[in-house]
């Protein structure tokens, strides 16, 4: 799934959007611009530690603006409420670690990246993520749970209804198919492969919110005999029964499922993933194609035979 990037300061030449998933949140979108903190304030600022470990995130933060470190670096960062440079702190990240700050008001985050400074507007309350925007190049990205007792997979954003449609035909989903939709988000594959072509399926998100909307939007559709949808850790879930697993997640995610996707899955079972390839499946591979969306957008479409 593909997620919402924020504001960039600085000379950076285009905004980047994040190549992901339907994190994904698909295309990025960008927040308004904001000035960097003043110069004395940061000289003045006392250096704190930010690597609050997976698992300890204080109880008194669970609403709080949280800030994720999915990627395998030290990040140094200065952060300040929106227009008080006085209370500017600087904090260090460490991989698999989560920041949290109460969410009185929307915050002003700055780092070095690429030997540029880039500088974002938080807003009170939500989850964030340092996260790759390509293979070396850090980022910081709407969408992530911010909990510390399950992975971060990826941030929400849908697939378009077209792309849920391709994929599905590509993986050759008949009647008699179980499609598991991992990171299901408001459920629209398995609700459509079970509209479109009577499958069962089960979608798994770790937002409560996102199932209870699954579940509705199951009703609607009038499919709620063929589909479920369980609110859990991904990582930790039992796909053995599925014959067709769906992906809209990012490369490192895809990477965290593939033993347990090579453990679980039967032979035969096929796994189709929006966006992001596989690493290491190169061989299993039976399917690489672009598709446009309605509205002109290529989204790349990957699936592999267990």
């Amino acid at each position: 799934m593909r997620l919402r990037k924020m504001n960039l300061r600085i000379s950076l030449p285009a905004v980047v959007l994040l190549a992901v998933t339907g994190l994904g949140p698909a295309a990025g979108e960008r927040l308004l611009q904001k000035p960097a903190p003043a110069e004395a304030a940061r000289q003045s600022a006392q250096p704190v530690s930010g690597a609050t470990r997976t698992g300890t995130v204080e109880s008194a933060c669970n609403d709080g603006t949280t800030i994720r470190n999915v990627t395998d670096r030290t990040i140094t960062y200065t952060i300040c409420p929106v227009n008080k440079p006085e209370a500017l702190q600087i904090r260090r990240i460490a991989p698999n670690a989560i920041d949290c700050f109460p969410a009185v008001s929307a915050l002003e985050i700055e780092f070095h990246e690429g030997g540029k400074e880039i500088t974002y507007s938080l807003d009170p309350g939500k989850p964030y993520a340092f996260r790759y925007e390509d293979e070396s190049r850090i980022g910081l990205f709407l969408g992530s749970h911010g909990r510390s007792d399950a992975a971060d997979l990826a941030p929400f954003v849908p697939t378009p209804g077209e792309i849920v449609d391709k994929m599905l035909e590509l993986a050759g989903v008949t009647a008699r198919d179980i499609v598991y939709d991992i990171g299901c988000g408001d459920g629209r594959i398995v609700i459509a492969a079970a509209r479109k072509y009577g499958a069962h399926g089960v979608g798994i998100d770790l937002d409560k919110a996102k199932i209870d909307e699954s579940i509705a939007n199951a009703r609607k559709a009038g499919v709620e005999h063929l589909v479920r949808f369980i609110c859990m850790d991904a990582t930790r879930a039992d796909v053995s029964e599925a014959t067709v697993v769906t992906l809209y997640l990012l490369t490192e995610s895809n990477q965290l499922l593939r033993p347990m996707l090579e453990k679980q899955l039967r032979p035969g079972s096929r796994i189709v993933s929006h966006n992001y390839a596989i690493a290491g499946w190169e061989s299993r591979q039976t399917v690489a194609t672009s598709v446009k969306d309605e509205e002109g957008k290529s989204h790349s479409i990957f699936v592999y035979a267990r």
